[in-house]
C-alpha cells in the first residue's frame, strides 16, 4: 500500500485511530497488526487467522501467512496492554463537564452450555439464569469487564441528557484454576 494512500483514505483514518494500540511494537508489527484488526472489522469474524489471509489480507497486504502468525507471537503487545488502552480511550471520552460524574465498572459471568466433555475447561457450572430447570450445566463460563462512562446526548430541540457509554475492556474464560 502505497502512503499517500493510507494517509488519506478510511484505511488511514483506522491506521490513526488504531496506532495506539500498539505503540509498543514496531512499525512493521504496527502495521500486520492494524490490518488484523481492519480485517476483523471487514469481515465481521476471525474463525482463524488463515481465513482472514484467505479472505482479506493477502489481497491488501501480500504478506505471507507466516508474517502474522509471527507478529502475534509478538510479546509488546499483550491483552494486557490492550485492555488499558481501552480504558484510557473510554475515559478520554468524557466530556469536562462530565468528569465528576461517576464511572461504572461492571464484571459479567456467562454461562455457555457445551454438549460433550472434550472441550477445553469445560466443567459442571451452578447457571443461576438456566431456566431448564436443572440448576447445573456443564460448559464454559465466559467473564467480561465493562467500563461504563458519562457522555452528553442532546437531540434537537432538547436539553442535554447525560446517558452512559459501555465500553467492553476485556473478556476472558473462567478456569477452576
Amino acid at each position: 500500500m502505497n502512503s499517500l494512500y493510507l494517509e488519506n483514505s478510511i484505511i488511514g483514518s483506522l491506521f490513526h485511530f488504531f496506532s495506539p494500540y500498539f505503540s509498543t511494537a514496531t512499525r512493521p508489527t504496527r502495521f500486520l497488526l492494524t490490518w488484523l484488526v481492519i480485517a476483523q472489522v471487514a469481515l465481521q469474524a476471525f474463525p482463524s487467522l488463515r481465513f482472514l489471509h484467505r479472505n482479506f489480507l493477502f489481497q491488501v497486504t501480500h504478506r505471507c501467512l507466516n508474517s502474522y502468525y509471527r507478529t502475534l507471537q509478538n510479546e509488546t503487545v499483550t491483552s494486557r496492554s490492550l485492555r488499558l488502552q481501552t480504558a484510557e480511550l473510554a475515559c478520554s471520552l468524557i466530556p469536562s463537564a462530565l468528569q465528576n460524574e461517576p464511572v461504572f465498572l461492571s464484571v459479567d459471568d456467562t454461562t455457555v452450555p457445551k454438549f460433550g466433555k472434550k472441550f477445553d475447561a469445560v466443567s459442571v457450572l451452578h447457571d443461576h439464569a438456566c431456566h431448564t430447570g436443572k440448576p447445573y450445566v456443564n460448559g464454559h463460563c465466559f467473564v467480561s469487564l465493562t467500563l461504563s462512562v458519562p457522555v452528553l446526548s442532546q437531540h434537537e430541540g432538547e436539553a442535554p441528557l447525560i446517558r452512559y457509554l459501555a465500553v467492553p475492556v476485556g473478556y476472558r474464560m473462567w478456569t477452576k484454576e
